[in-house]
């Protein structure tokens, strides 16, 4: 086969289209973040480091406004040293000791070391928390969810009824009337 400065042009031309088209496809990876890279809290519950300690997921169960709640969530001591810490949240103050590398998994303790007494904000929104280390004290926003996902109606405290919140009618007013 016999090559032509015809062919050379056509051979050139389609392999500079083929190196846009990859440098199209690839280009947005090259100057952005990847969204897999970004670390975020994969449900509702929030995702906060103090310290050495990981609260992953954290947030009180309840049907809200002066009911009690439960609080669920990961605590991890990422440290090299034992870790005592108190979370102050709805009238109780929730003591735990973890040691180095060790978790506590709030789910699955006893109801009375996890149980808030009052939560008075209504589900679907956040109430203050203090978060206590080593006599250090953060202020946390954490999540109160009622039973509307059934994965947290069995962490409603035990006197609690699941209840829905209330659906806003839609008013006649977006139909054009």
């Amino acid at each position: 086969m016999r090559f032509t400065p015809k062919n050379r042009v056509r051979r050139t031309a389609a392999a500079g289209v083929i190196a846009l088209a990859m440098l199209g496809t690839a280009g947005c990876s090259a100057v952005n973040e990847q969204a897999t890279t970004i670390e975020y809290s994969p449900s509702d519950g929030i995702l906060e480091n103090v310290g050495d300690l990981q609260l992953r997921n954290i947030l009180v169960v309840s049907n809200g406004s002066g009911e009690p709640g439960r609080l669920i969530g990961t605590v991890i001591n990422d440290g090299a040293q034992t870790q005592k810490f108190t979370l102050a949240v709805g009238g109780a103050s929730l003591p735990f000791e973890l040691e180095a590398g060790d978790k506590v998994v709030f789910e699955d303790e006893a109801e009375a070391q996890v149980y808030v007494p009052e939560v008075e904000v209504d589900a679907g929104t956040g109430i203050n928390t203090e978060l206590t280390v080593n006599g250090d004290t953060t202020t946390l926003n954490i999540p109160v969810v009622n039973g509307d996902q059934p994965d947290y109606r069995p962490y409603l405290p035990a006197e609690s009824e699941y209840t829905p919140r209330p659906t806003e009618e839609p008013s006649g007013e977006a139909e054009g009337h």
